[in-house]
Order: C-alpha cells, then sequence, then structure tokens
C-alpha cells in the first residue's frame, strides 16, 4: 500500500508492544497524521500486534546485519516473566 499523499510504500511502525500504526516513513510526509482518530481507525491503519510477532521480526533484521544467531537468540528470547 502507498502513501496517499507522497506515494512511498507505507510502514508499520510500532506505537507500543501492542498496537501499530501503519504510516508514511517519508520524514517530511505528514500520512496518517492528517487524518482525525476515526478516520485512521475506519482506514484500518492501527492493528494490534504482539510481543512474539516483534521479536521474530526483530530476529530476522538482526540476521541481515550479520549478528551472531546466538547473540541474536538470546536478544529477541521470550520473557516468560511478562508472557503468560
Amino acid at each position: 500500500m502507498n502513501c496517499p499523499l507522497c506515494a512511498a510504500e507505507l510502514r508499520k511502525h510500532l506505537l507500543s508492544l501492542s498496537q501499530a500504526i501503519i504510516s508514511c516513513p517519508n520524514e517530511s510526509c505528514v500520512y496518517p497524521f492528517n487524518l482525525s482518530m476515526e478516520e485512521i481507525r475506519s482506514q484500518g491503519l492501527t492493528i494490534r500486534t504482539n510481543e512474539l510477532e516483534i521479536m521474530a521480526q526483530m530476529q530476522e533484521k538482526l540476521a541481515r546485519a550479520d549478528i551472531d544467531l546466538r547473540t541474536a537468540q538470546f536478544m529477541t528470547k521470550p520473557d516468560t516473566d511478562i508472557l503468560p
């Protein structure tokens, strides 16, 4: 999906460990922050996420950055103190 204002490819950006927003990565573009919260929600630009999903994506990024596999696995392991 592309930005309706500048045509850049939209990306998911974390707001918290449980919620993300799909927004334009172009620093000079305001999309979707030019919309009301109602419009953001109705267009499906906020999505729920979870820690396991975030850590899996982080592990992929660490692997692409040539971080040692064992180090990447340690950094992205589930935190059993907070997960059910």
